[in-house]
């Protein structure tokens, strides 16, 4: 096993929850897997106890607006969903299979200027159980 560059990295989704594919011009993502901690703090204790609570899975998706009908309206087509679609995460497609997946909500933003290319970029939410696929 090795570092590798994130510059391998993928952005999949599919509204069918099924069969993921890559969601072009994308140039970043980020995923938070914190665990919710409860307070249980008692008299006597010298110093705060906590319990693990449930895991919040989220995070962000960014890149670059695409016209490509295969590109860039696939993140807005997924933000207008009314139901999640399967959401996958590739750290460098490169390598074995290490990439994180799960049904998720997502939302889209266009940022539009005279000094760039459009940028796009949009938030996720789990909408069920999450997995860590780890290679062979």
């Amino acid at each position: 096993m090795a570092i590798k560059s994130g510059r391998y990295g993928q952005v999949m989704y599919d509204p069918a929850g099924t069969t993921p594919v890559e969601i072009i011009s994308l140039n970043k993502w980020k995923a938070s897997f914190k665990t919710d901690k409860q307070d249980v703090t008692c008299f006597g204790d010298t110093n705060k106890v906590y319990v693990p609570g449930m895991k919040d899975v989220s995070g962000t998706v960014s890149g670059f607006w695409n016209s490509d009908p295969a590109a860039s309206p696939i993140l807005f087509d997924a933000a207008d969903a009314p139901t999640p679609g399967l959401l996958k995460l590739v750290p460098n497609s490169t390598e074995a299979p290490f990439y994180w997946d799960g049904l998720a909500y997502l939302d889209a933003e266009i940022d539009c200027t005279v000094e760039g290319a459009p940028a796009v970029s949009g938030e996720f939410k789990a909408a069920g159980p999450w997995t860590f696929h780890v290679g062979p």
